[in-house]
């Protein structure tokens, strides 16, 4: 059991997008914390660290997080001060509030930053009507985690009790890595993002706004939620006009109609399951009939958490373009 005085976190998803970004930025900071990071597979995610990570301060834990007991003990064993909770999947319902609720018997984590998605999910918001067009499965469950945070979790000074902030993101960039082929191949951006717009977010903004808020551990932004993205919403046809531009050549964009969507959901049945095809499907309808994005003030309240302004996404799609087309062949005199 560590006697050290420096944090611990716990970092789920820690070889995922976001994970890769946060593992040394928090091992890069001067409290000296260290990181325990459980997984159902310690070699592969041992693969993805960074050659120079200190191996002192990482603590990998082979096991299954939708178990409780295993969790809990997990906390327990390395006196875990902090969670980043980024969990999805089928059971991301009972994932979550077990998790929650291990934490709680735990007794030695003090703050949770929990990653859901932007938006007002709060009970004013439900009882105005927002759930009306919100259909898809894993939006939907943020509402409940968010309630849970807001509602049911015990004050820090209580036994049991934590601290919370709630870190929001919008649309990732890295979505569009997915439409590589399609770009290339087809000249075609084939996610149905809609004709409202939505906002675009680089996964290392959103690292960055954890990494803050488990140093911050409750101090300034507990109990907030914070939402991380551009102000900016990009449209269907923006995006296939940037990509565009990038690529230098005319980009189709894909529809948001019913006949499209079907198309859509019946492709993403295809590599996944029939219900994320369905849940994905939902999704993207309320992109159409919503857009997805953030205020004003939900921007700056962003700019003031990160230091900085949020990543751009136009620069994200021409340095990718650059990437995919390669060096420039030097032409023969």
């Amino acid at each position: 059991m560590s006697t050290s005085t420096s944090p611990t976190f716990l970092i789920t998803a820690a070889s995922g997008n976001i994970g890769k970004h946060l593992i040394p930025l928090l091992l890069s900071q001067p409290s000296n914390p260290s990181v325990v990071l459980p997984t159902s597979n310690a070699e592969r995610l041992y693969s993805t660290l960074p050659s120079t990570a200190d191996r002192s301060r990482i603590n990998v834990v082979e096991g299954n997080i939708q178990d409780p007991e295993f969790v809990e003990q997990t906390l327990k064993t390395h006196s875990v001060t902090g969670v980043f909770l980024c969990l999805t999947g089928d059971n991301e319902l009972f994932t979550t509030l077990n998790f929650f609720d291990a934490i709680k018997q735990s007794g030695c984590v003090k703050h949770v930053v929990y990653l859901s998605a932007c938006g007002d999910f709060s009970i004013g918001a439900i009882q105005r009507g927002v759930l009306q067009d919100i259909g898809a499965a894993h939006v939907a469950i943020k509402f409940m985690a968010e309630a849970k945070l807001y509602h049911g979790v015990r004050p820090r000074s209580e036994n049991g009790g934590f601290s919370w902030t709630i870190i929001a993101p919008t649309l990732f960039f890295s979505n569009d890595l997915r439409c590589k082929q399609a770009l290339l191949d087809h000249s075609f951006f084939d996610e149905p993002l809609g004709s409202k717009g939505v906002s675009r977010v680089d996964t290392g903004d959103i690292a960055l706004g954890v990494a803050k808020t488990l140093i911050d551990d409750g101090q300034r932004w507990g109990g907030k939620k914070v939402m991380i993205g551009s102000l900016e919403r990009y449209t269907n046809q923006d995006v296939a006009t940037l990509w565009s531009k990038a690529l230098g050549k005319q980009i189709r964009a894909q529809m948001s109609d019913e006949v499209n969507l079907k198309t859509y959901e019946k492709e993403s049945a295809s590599k996944a399951s029939a219900a994320w095809g369905r849940d994905l499907r939902l999704m993207y309808e309320t992109f159409e009939s919503q857009g997805f994005g953030m205020t004003e003030e939900e921007y700056q309240e962003q700019v003031k958490l990160l230091g900085k302004e949020p990543e751009s996404y136009e620069k994200f799609v021409e340095d990718t373009a650059k990437e995919w087309s390669g060096p420039a062949v030097p032409s023969k005199s």
